[in-house]
């Protein structure tokens, strides 16, 4: 997860994102970077930041793991969560190598 990171993906807005079923190669859509923001953890002991996105109201994803692709960060199998028919959301917060 180490390329799915807030310093790689904040140059990444407004570029859109593949999302696939999690292990399939069944592309559901394309998702667009709006926003990537630190969360509140975020400190000495945890990084934690969170990535919305801006998708097509009639391809909409429910709640789940899906597997994103994109050339900057690679692909990542991620929980996203809806918060309105077209836009999606992706927290991290995670414990920092010492």
């Amino acid at each position: 997860m180490e390329k799915f990171n807030f310093d790689v993906l904040t140059p990444l807005l407004d570029q859109q994102v593949a999302v696939f079923a999690p292990d399939s190669d069944t592309k559901l859509t394309d998702l667009t970077i709006t926003q990537v923001s630190r969360g509140a953890p975020h400190g000495d002991e945890f990084d934690a930041f969170s990535v919305e996105f801006k998708g097509d109201k009639n391809q909409h994803c429910p709640q789940g793991n899906y597997l994103l692709k994109h050339p900057g960060f690679g692909e990542m199998t991620l929980f996203m969560s809806p918060h309105a028919i077209d836009s999606y959301q992706v927290c991290i917060s995670r414990r920092k190598n010492d």
